[in-house]
């Protein structure tokens, strides 16, 4: 038989100070109730941004009715290759196929004036038909419009070109063949009245645009304005946290994505870029906040009023000196735990500080005249508004599952343990063998 393997003493009591040790390195009951170490989840990717991805130039179809060759198709009837006409006096076409071929229609006339009337019907007929078929394929044309976005804009474009021809006193019938091409590649009228998404023009920007616009005018600026703002923002909110109006952007797109929008003939029509959301933005603000919360604790000296400034969540959630003091009295273990989460629970409130502005910024934006006078802008921009609202939504209902989830069973398990750890357990007596002072026999 084999005997069991024997540890000394000194070993096993090592091991088991060692396990204590890893084991009461934060105190549990603490951490539960604080919500665990973080208030969300981190955010789904740690990359720095996502791809832009562009469109097919496929669906050019302002071009696709326009394209089809009117004189093809009478050709082809009167030789009887298509069309309803092949169906009269085959005979008859076949012959004139070849007396159009040698005499003028003038001659025609006169030599054999039954023969050019029937030819005469027979293309009025042929361009009739193509004319059903080309009403046919426009209608196809109008459907496709509502289901594919990027129609709309090179409507737009169509429509503005249509009036600036109209205004010049062009011909009309010239402007209607010159409007599938020179009218889309024209652009759109946008911010501020600037031409964009037309060949040799810049996109259109959906979000990009917007914010900027949306930044300027809550500062009262002209909605195309560039400059920085920080020598007159005069603790504005918004530009206390943004210092242009492309910082704003940029942060803006990082979290619900973008769209740019060509017009132009053969160009890529749409650029896309998906968001990070705003769990990313947490992340980032989480970990700079933690950085200088943690050199700030290990310094001795009292901190400045902008250092207290850096590590805090906002004008609404300030970090204090007695704070900072009560970090430094903790003891190491518990003293990480506590200053990333609240380096969390500081970026969770600039985050969302930075969230509202960006909402209301966005939602000016939507008001800059050129936009609101876009319908299908409204509609591109809906979405993006939408998702940003549902981010903010999505934080706070996730800080608050959180939060009762880690301090509701694990945090009452504790307390029950340490409770019965300090109660000391009584025994039941054994039953006594007396009754009324007498001995009672068992």
């Amino acid at each position: 038989m084999q005997r069991p393997t024997r540890y000394p003493l000194a070993t096993v009591l090592l091991g088991l100070i060692a396990f204590c040790s890893s084991v009461n390195a934060v105190d549990d009951e603490f951490y539960y109730r604080l919500g665990g170490g973080e208030p969300v989840t981190r955010a789904a990717s740690n990359r720095d941004t996502t791809l832009v991805l562009g469109g097919s130039v496929e669906w050019n179809t302002d071009l696709m009715c326009g394209n089809f060759d009117m004189s093809l198709s009478v050709e082809e009837q009167l030789q009887g290759i298509t069309g309803s006409f092949s169906d009269l006096m085959d005979n008859v076409i076949s012959a004139a196929t070849g007396a159009v071929a040698s005499l003028p229609a003038l001659v025609l006339q006169k030599v054999n004036p039954a023969l050019y009337d029937l030819l005469q019907n027979g293309i009025l007929q042929a361009s009739e038909e193509f004319h059903i078929a080309q009403t046919s394929c426009e209608d196809i044309v109008g459907v496709m419009d509502d289901v594919i976005s990027n129609n709309g804009w090179e409507s737009v474009s169509k429509g503005g070109y249509w009036s600036g021809q109209s205004a010049a006193g062009a011909e009309i019938l010239n402007t209607r063949v010159t409007a599938d091409t020179a009218g889309i590649d024209a652009g759109v009228v946008w911010v501020e009245g600037a031409m964009r998404g037309g060949r040799g023009q810049p996109p259109v920007e959906i979000v990009g645009d917007t914010a900027k616009a949306g930044y300027n005018q809550l500062l009262k600026r002209n909605p195309g304005n560039t400059t920085s703002m920080i020598s007159s923002c005069a603790d504005a909110p918004i530009c206390t946290q943004w210092e242009n109006p492309q910082r704003f952007a940029d942060w803006l797109i990082d979290v619900v994505g973008e769209k740019k929008i060509r017009t132009c003939e053969a160009c890529d029509k749409i650029d896309a870029k998906a968001g990070m959301g705003l769990p990313h933005q947490l992340d980032r603000e989480a970990e700079n906040i933690e950085t200088d919360l943690l050199a700030l604790v290990a310094r001795t000296a009292a901190p400045t009023q902008a250092e207290l400034e850096a590590v805090s969540g906002g004008p609404g959630m300030l970090i204090t000196r007695r704070v900072v003091e009560a970090l430094r009295e903790e003891n190491a273990h518990e003293q990480d735990l506590l200053i990333t989460r609240l380096a969390s629970e500081m970026a969770l409130s600039r985050t969302m500080e930075r969230a509202m502005i960006a909402r209301r910024a966005l939602l000016s934006g939507m008001r800059e005249p050129n936009i609101a006078n876009l319908t299908i802008a409204q509609e591109e921009l809906a979405p993006f508004l939408a998702d940003l609202e549902q981010e903010i939504e999505n934080l706070l209902f996730e800080m608050e599952v959180r939060d009762r989830v880690a301090s509701n069973t694990a945090a009452q398990l504790l307390i029950r343990n340490r409770v019965r750890s300090r109660v000391p357990l009584v025994e039941t007596p054994p039953a006594s063998n007396f009754e009324a002072g007498a001995s009672v026999n068992p």
